[in-house]
This record gives structure tokens, C-alpha cells and sequence, in this order.
């Protein structure tokens, strides 16, 4: 009887969207992250600092290293922000998917097709 109710359970298929998710919490976003800004302060400082501290005076300078690290406040939340969205949905999403759904082997398709469509 165990094979009986094997036979006629529902076929599944590894959940190929999770493993996309896995990958951009992972690595992807935490990598972009990296590559704005890697270290302490803002992403602003790398540009910020040395106009600011050059030890002349620009009014014009101060003010636009003032806008850009105000523009630049709150980057690094976003990313972090962006990882525990992608944390939520992977922890929503089953190891297996039924057969023929669009997350299991359907999902390189449909990745490729709405990356076409933007």
C-alpha cells in the first residue's frame, strides 16, 4: 500500500525561486552593499572628506558636500532593508513545489521572460 500512495502523490520539484532568494540575501545584495560602501560612516565620505577637509573654503563645495551626504543618508539601510524583504519571502517558500508550478523548474523561464518584458 505504501507504493500505492506514493504513485499517486503529487509530484514536486525543488523550489528553484527559493534558491534565487537564498542567493540574493546571501550574496548579491550584501555584495552590492560591499561595493557602495565598504567600512564605517557614509558613502558620501570617500567623496565628502577630502572636499570638505582640503583646507580651502568654498561655500558653493561645502554646500553640495552637504547635499551629497544628506542624499547619501540611509543607502546602507536600504540594502540591509532589501536583504530582510528577501529573508521573509525565502522563510515563506516550501523546500519542493508541485510539478509544473512556476517556482520549481518553471522559474528560469519565467526569470528570463519578466527580465525581457521590463
Amino acid at each position: 500500500m505504501a507504493g500505492e500512495e506514493e504513485d499517486t502523490a503529487e509530484p514536486k520539484e525543488t523550489n528553484l525561486y527559493l534558491a534565487t532568494l537564498e542567493r540574493c540575501r546571501d550574496t548579491l545584495i550584501p555584495g552590492c552593499r560591499d561595493d557602495v560602501h565598504e567600512g564605517s560612516g557614509s558613502p558620501a565620505d570617500a567623496i565628502a572628506n577630502p572636499l570638505g577637509d582640503g583646507g580651502w573654503v568654498c561655500t558653493e563645495a561645502t554646500n553640495w558636500v552637504t547635499e551629497l551626504t544628506e542624499h547619501c543618508t540611509g543607502i546602507l539601510d536600504a540594502f540591509d532593508d532589501a536583504i530582510d524583504v528577501v529573508r521573509r519571502e525565502a522563510g515563506s517558500q516550501p523546500e519542493k513545489v508541485p510539478a509544473n508550478d512556476w517556482r520549481g523548474n518553471n522559474w528560469p523561464r519565467t526569470w528570463s521572460m519578466e527580465q525581457r518584458m521590463r
